[in-house]
C-alpha cells in the first residue's frame, strides 16, 4: 500500500530553528512512535509518504516531506496520490476536504477532532473519548532501535516531561524511600517544578535534560528500573490526565529495563508481564520500595514480553488491517 503518515509538525525546544524530526532528537513521543511504525510498514513491503517532520531520515520506500502547513500538505498528498492517510495530527495538517480513506490515531486525552475511522492506544484512553466501538493498538517498538542489557546500574530512571501530570515528584520520592539516586532526562519547560523537585531531593536527584541518540539508549538499558508514576492531576490546561499510550514503556522493556508504574490510563494495562503497578496515591516507604524492586521480572522476560506484544512488525500489521478495511469501506 501507499500510506501517507500525517505528523503534528512541532519545532525542537533545544534550538527552534529545528524542526523535530522522525525519529526524534530527544523528547518526542509521538515521532517515536511513527519512526517504530514505519519501521514495521516499510519491513512488510509497504511505501510511506511522512508529512509534518522535515529534515527526516529518508530511506528505501520511505518518502520524506518539507510539508508542514495544511497547504502544503494538500499538494503533496495530490502529487503522491496515497491509498490511505494515517493521521497523527488531531486534523492539524489534514486538508480542510479530505477525500482519500483516512484513518487517524489519537494520542491526547479526551475527544479528537475528528472521531471517523478512529484508532486508541489503550482502552483507557479509549473509554475517555466515548469511542468503546474503536479499534486498540498499541504503541510499537522496534527492538533493533533499543540498547539491550542484562547487566544494571544502581540507579532509577525517569524519562519523559518534567511536568505535574507525568509524576517526576512521585519517581524521586520513591528513589528517596529506597536509597538510591535517580536521573531525570526530558525536558523541563515548567522551571518553578523543577526547582521545586531538585530543592526536596537534592541527594537524589540528578536532572540531565534532554537526552536522544546513544546517551539515552544507554540510560534505559542501564537503569534498574524505570519509573512511570503517571498523574491524573495537573495535566496540560489544567485537565485531568489520562496517560495514553506511554512509548516509553515499550521502549524500557525492548531494553531489559522493568518499570514500576502507577495505574493512571494505559499503565495499568501494559505494564503487568514487564513490571509492577501501584496504585496513585499510595504512600511509600523504605521497606515497600525495596520490597517492588525486588519483585521486578527479569530483563530477559521484559525485553520477550516487549518483542511479543509491542515488536513492530506485529503492529504494523494490525494497521495494514485497519487500513484495508478502511480503503474497502470507502469503496463501497
Amino acid at each position: 500500500m501507499r500510506i501517507a503518515m500525517l505528523i503534528p509538525p512541532f519545532r525542537y525546544g533545544a534550538d527552534p530553528t529545528q524542526w523535530i524530526t522522525v525519529p526524534p532528537q530527544g523528547y518526542g513521543g509521538i515521532q517515536w512512535m511513527a519512526a517504530t511504525l514505519i519501521d514495521g510498514l516499510l519491513e512488510l513491503g509497504h511505501d510511506v509518504l511522512l508529512l509534518g517532520a522535515p529534515g527526516s531520515p529518508a530511506r528505501r520506500r520511505l518518502t520524506v516531506s518539507e510539508a508542514t502547513t495544511r497547504a502544503e500538505v494538500t499538494d503533496a498528498l495530490d502529487a503522491w496520490s496515497p491509498e490511505i492517510v494515517h493521521d497523527h495530527s488531531n486534523t492539524e495538517l489534514l486538508p480542510e476536504i479530505e477525500t482519500r480513506p483516512t484513518v487517524s490515531t489519537h494520542h491526547l486525552n479526551g475527544i479528537p477532532a475528528r472521531r471517523h475511522n478512529g484508532v486508541y492506544l489503550s482502552r483507557a484512553q479509549r473509554q475517555a473519548a466515548d469511542a468503546d466501538k474503536a479499534p486498540v493498538i498499541r504503541i510499537p517498538v522496534n527492538p533493533a532501535r533499543c540498547t539491550y542489557s542484562e547487566a544494571k546500574d544502581d540507579y532509577l530512571l525517569f524519562l519523559g516531561r518534567v511536568s505535574v501530570h507525568k509524576g517526576p515528584y512521585q519517581a524521586a520520592a520513591f528513589a528517596c524511600a529506597a536509597g538510591l539516586p535517580i536521573k531525570i532526562a526530558g525536558p523541563a519547560w515548567e522551571s518553578d517544578y523543577l526547582h521545586q523537585l531538585l530543592s526536596d531531593f537534592p541527594d537524589t536527584v540528578e536532572y540531565l535534560g534532554e537526552v536522544g541518540g546513544t546517551d539515552r539508549a544507554r540510560l534505559l538499558a542501564r537503569a534498574r528500573a524505570l519509573l512511570a508514576l503517571s498523574q491524573t492531576h495537573g495535566g496540560p490546561f489544567g485537565g485531568r490526565w489520562i496517560e495514553p499510550g506511554a512509548t516509553v514503556v515499550s521502549e524500557a522493556a525492548a531494553s531489559g529495563t522493568p518499570v514500576i508504574g502507577s495505574d493512571n490510563g494505559c499503565l495499568s494495562e501494559i505494564i503487568p508481564g514487564v513490571g509492577i503497578v501501584i496504585p496513585e496515591g499510595t504512600p511509600i516507604d523504605r521497606a515497600q520500595a525495596r520490597a517492588a524492586l525486588t519483585a521486578l521480572p527479569s530483563p530477559a522476560h521484559v525485553r520477550e514480553q516487549a518483542q511479543h506484544r509491542w515488536g513492530h512488525r506485529r503492529i504494523a500489521a494490525c494497521y495494514v488491517s485497519v487500513y484495508q478495511r478502511t480503503t474497502q469501506q470507502s469503496r463501497s
